[in-house]
């Protein structure tokens, strides 16, 4: 499947994406780009167990530094590191409003 729809179920990337949100990633944006930062990218949580919104901050020699947009709220790389790019699932394209 090329794209893929998640809802969002927090508010760490508020005032750009809202709790209740809906986003389509596309699972091919980066087929033949590489990620890059100020791309907004779904990603598998670290736990494996679900998945996170997130904007890309930064690339470092470890990974993708990954920051939610209303920090005070966001569990991102600053508490979980840098992440893979095996773990982010695509970028966001379209915001759908609740």
């Amino acid at each position: 499947m090329p794209v893929a729809i998640f809802r969002v179920k927090d508010k760490s990337m508020k005032p750009s994406i809202n709790d209740g949100d809906y986003v389509i990633a596309s699972r091919v944006s980066y087929i033949f780009a590489k990620p890059k930062a100020g791309d907004i990218v779904v990603l598998r949580h670290p736990s494996g167990r679900f998945f996170i919104v997130k904007r890309i901050a930064r690339i470092t020699g470890k990974g993708y530094f990954v920051v939610g947009d209303n920090k005070p709220v966001s569990e991102d790389s600053r508490k979980f590191g840098a992440v893979g790019r095996d773990s982010i699932v695509g970028k966001v394209f379209m915001v759908i409003r609740e």
